[in-house]
């Protein structure tokens, strides 16, 4: 076998290790047509939990709300603010806002939009390799409060090991490290289509 087959092997046995590792993102964000996407100022609401797992709900909310913060794309109302409106509206806990609350919401806590996110799936995982890897699915919506309309919809999917770059590198073994990944590829995602204050 001659030097230059033998390269071309190693070439490709490597290129096909990067690609079972790259793994694919499934996020897929769709904005209304015609929607103003200029959004300063928003509150993000408790998550909803479709899942078996308590507290999923809870992670994925502090996470994304913490994202938010830390984007410096939005003026984020505080989740102390956020509690304080739905004690004042008698919004139990796993009430979700409906439609006729946009204005009191708008009002009260002056701002533009609203975030309501729901956890649809989480758990472990091991069909995608021998180790069992978190994995989540999310999907967060945004509304226009000055429109009372559906800005967008973002629905995204994430496997810790699809972060993996080679062998154990980079691999995510938690969900709440899944959820922190998740949320900032969102708001990135949301950055690209025009949303947010600058």
């Amino acid at each position: 076998m001659t030097g230059q087959r033998v390269a071309k092997i190693i070439l490709f046995c490597l290129l096909l290790l990067l690609s079972a590792c790259a793994g694919r993102q499934a996020l897929q964000t769709r904005v209304t047509a015609g929607a103003d996407t200029r959004i300063c100022s928003l509150a993000v609401m408790p998550f909803e939990n479709w899942t078996t797992k308590p507290e999923a709900d809870l992670l994925a909310y502090r996470l994304f709300n913490s994202a938010l913060v830390s984007s410096d794309r939005f003026n984020v109302v505080s989740e102390g603010d956020v509690g304080l409106f739905r004690l004042r509206q008698r919004l139990l806990p796993g009430t979700l806002l409906h439609k006729s609350l946009y204005n009191a919401l708008a009002d009260q806590l002056a701002v533009d939009a609203v975030v309501l996110g729901r956890v649809v799936e989480t758990g472990m995982d091991s069909r995608r390799g021998s180790d069992k890897v978190p994995f989540v699915a999310l999907q967060v919506d945004l509304y226009d409060l000055r429109s009372d309309r559906l800005l967008l919809s973002t629905v995204h999917q994430r496997w810790g090991d699809e972060y993996r770059k080679i062998m154990h590198f980079g691999l995510v073994t938690t969900t709440s490290g899944v959820l922190q990944r998740m949320s900032q590829e969102i708001i990135n995602d949301w950055k690209l289509k025009g949303v947010g204050c600058q």
